[in-house]
């Protein structure tokens, strides 16, 4: 068998040309959806992904502005200034570089942006909602994990879903939502005992764990769909969390990296923005 190769950036243009529209519709109520995108410090990887977005909103018609911090500052002058932007009635989204230098981590972000602002879903308010099966903003790759599963129309009720990874803006979330669509559920990680023995049950294999090339061909069973979410920097440039050679020779279906699970991860992040914008005044 060899895998069909999930097209992320097919799947992602898609989403834009509906976006487009969206956001046309908004600009001749005069709304501009606006993202703000809070950076800290002089960090190269925040750069590009800060440039990333601004190359993809500004055909759509998003507007996409920086916040540039100090990373010398302090808790409060961070909470004060997401506070100043969640209170924006021009800013429809709220997104802070992660993760937090050791100094800011006790900020209190999960309560101070506002849920309909708050486009990754890291809030309190709406972490509860995901939890409860209630509409909310989620965190943008679990949703995008989601997105892609039903674009290929691949079953989830009853089917055996494997989550390789345990973190707060990936593992959790998509646990949640592969629980809503009545898939049979395992949540593992690197501290599992026989990971691989789990790692085979799987119809549907999601995996972010963030270690380069975890999953081997003989960790997976022939036939399984593969959502890799792992982005790791190598000297041989950026991997994933699966070893795409091998695992795509037993895989109905597998997502590469790059141009998998991160170009679908961005439209998302940006329609969340946009749906934010259509209920600016509700």
């Amino acid at each position: 068998m060899t895998a069909t190769i999930i097209d992320g950036r097919a799947i992602a243009s898609e989403i834009f040309v509906d976006l487009t529209g969206r956001v046309h519709a908004l600009r001749r109520k005069s709304v501009v959806p606006c993202l703000v995108f809070v950076m800290i410090g002089d960090s190269p990887p925040a750069k590009m992904y800060a440039q990333r977005l601004e190359r993809l909103a500004q055909p759509v018609g998003i507007c996409v502005r920086r916040c540039v911090m100090s990373e010398g500052m302090s808790v409060a002058e961070l909470e004060h200034q997401v506070s100043s932007l969640s209170a924006d009635d021009t800013v429809d989204g709220v997104l802070v570089q992660m993760p937090l230098p050791e100094s800011l981590l006790n900020a209190r972000l999960s309560t101070l942006i506002y849920p309909r602002k708050d486009v990754d879903g890291i809030t309190v308010h709406n972490a509860g909602r995901l939890y409860l099966g209630q509409s909310g903003q989620q965190p943008s790759t679990a949703a995008a994990m989601v997105h892609i599963l039903d674009h290929c129309q691949v079953p989830l009720a009853g089917q055996h879903a494997v989550v390789v990874g345990r973190s707060n803006v990936v593992g959790h979330p998509i646990a949640e939502l592969l629980l809503y669509r009545d898939a049979t559920l395992s949540v593992v990680h690197r501290q599992t005992r026989d990971l691989p023995q789990m790692t085979r049950q799987a119809d549907v294999l999601i995996v972010a764990a963030g270690e380069p090339n975890l999953i081997k061909p003989d960790m997976i069973s022939s036939g399984v769909v593969i959502l890799d979410a792992g982005i790791n920097v190598t000297p041989d440039g950026l991997r994933g969390d699966v070893d795409f050679e091998g695992c795509s020779t037993l895989a109905s279906a597998i997502t590469p990296v790059p141009g998998g699970i991160g170009p679908v991860t961005n439209a998302v992040l940006l329609k969340s923005v946009v749906r934010s914008a259509e209920h600016r005044h509700v």
